[in-house]
């Protein structure tokens, strides 16, 4: 039961005289080497692409997210004895604000390739607790990604760079996505549900979930009578930079026909909420995808048939809270919203294990693992409410198909 997403997006106002000092210091960078091509094996965590970056001689682990600059955490800032450019305010994927400050990084070599005067955030990436569960030392962010050719092959988990398009086969069947790219170089698509159009959505490697839109795009598709017996979910089950969202009402529907570039997948699940509008890891990993920063191109090649039209949970999201685990989410008409499930009811056991001690790193093995196993239909807890408990079991079912 893995339902609680990470969108690691950062966006940057863009007014007054601090931002021109910072777009300049995003849009600065190079690659030492004429000519390169270089494969970089990735690990997957928790549904996002890690890789190795050489700094001084050191190697640290770096997430790959096409949804934001390039990022290091204030205890590498401070080895690396980093001085801040400028000041900005910046929001997180749940519209979250703070300053955060930005500094030119030294070399960055990743797969022997030398990436130079690339900008960075500085940010405390222990802030959250689901991003700290990632155990990352930074993000390669977009603004140094934009001086190459990147290939995601999620089937070998190897990154391809290049500085050329020739060094990638790409067969004539290949789907292509033109994109916008933001500020930060962030590659940013139109996407059409059922005929309507959400502009510049983000093509995000930081996010871990599926297609994800805005609450008036869903508005629209419902007074047009295009959107039908959506699954409404109650509270969060996503988190940012800066922590967890506050919490409102998502909806999932099953819209028959999404159109991307030349691409249309037919009857899939999309999320329409109030966080971040994004495309994430759980589709691309069924394509080989390409980013091309010198074209503003998309190229998605598929490994697998794509198929996302079920919303299979138990109907509840936990979260962790002061060494506690918490319900955070409850979908509206499942059986655990039958049963009696409310927001912020603790949970003491499940399926007999206890729970009531519960640490960060038993929160990592849940974003990581499921509160079940994969396979698991069925789970038992035993919840805790204003000091009296309940006991349920709930089973894993279609809410696309109540």
């Amino acid at each position: 039961m893995k339902q609680f997403a990470l969108i690691l997006l950062l966006a940057t106002a863009v007014s007054g005289c601090s931002t021109l000092k910072l777009v300049k210091l995003l849009k600065q960078g190079d690659v030492e080497q004429p000519s390169f091509t270089a494969e970089i094996p990735f690990e997957m965590r928790m549904g996002l692409v890690v890789v190795k970056v050489n700094i001084e001689g050191k190697d640290y682990d770096f997430m790959v997210d096409t949804g934001a600059p390039n990022v290091v955490t204030k205890e590498l800032a401070a080895d690396l004895n980093l001085k801040a450019k400028v000041e900005r305010k910046t929001g997180d994927s749940q519209g979250k604000k703070e300053v955060l400050q930005f500094a030119e990084m030294p070399e960055m070599l990743i797969g022997g390739v030398h990436f130079i005067e690339t900008g960075a955030a500085i940010a405390d990436l222990k802030r959250s607790n689901e991003i700290a569960c990632l155990d990352v030392d930074g993000f390669v962010g977009s603004n140094l990604m934009k001086e190459a050719v990147w290939q995601f092959d999620y089937e070998r988990k190897v990154i391809t760079i290049s500085d050329s398009i020739d060094a990638f086969e790409i067969p004539a069947t290949a789907f292509r996505i033109p994109f916008t790219p933001a500020t930060s170089f962030t590659p940013l698509v139109d996407i059409t549900y059922n005929g309507v159009t959400d502009k510049l959505v983000t093509f995000d490697t930081g996010s871990n979930g599926y297609f994800g839109s805005s609450a008036s795009t869903r508005k629209t598709l419902q007074s047009e009578g295009k959107l039908a017996n959506p699954a409404i979910g109650v509270g969060a089950n996503s988190s940012g930079l800066y922590g967890l969202g506050d919490g409102d009402s998502t909806y999932n529907a099953l819209i028959k026909d999404t159109k991307l570039g030349s691409l249309t997948i037919p009857e899939q699940v999309v999320s329409f909420g109030p966080g971040a509008r994004t495309i994430g890891t759980k589709f691309l990993e069924h394509y080989r995808v390409i980013i091309n920063w010198s074209t503003n191109e998309i190229i998605l090649i598929p490994t697998d048939d794509f198929i996302n039209n079920k919303l299979e949970n138990f109907g509840i999201s936990p979260f962790y809270n002061n060494d506690q685990l918490e319900v955070r989410l409850v979908m509206l008409g499942s059986e655990a919203d039958k049963m009696g499930i409310r927001l912020g009811d603790r949970i003491l056991e499940v399926n007999g294990n206890d729970t009531r001690v519960f640490t960060k790193d038993m929160w990592c093995d849940v974003l990581n693992d499921g509160l079940v196993p994969e396979g698991e239909k069925t789970m038992t807890l035993l919840i805790e409410r204003e000091g009296e408990n309940l006991k349920v079991q709930l089973t894993k079912r279609d809410l696309m198909n109540k």
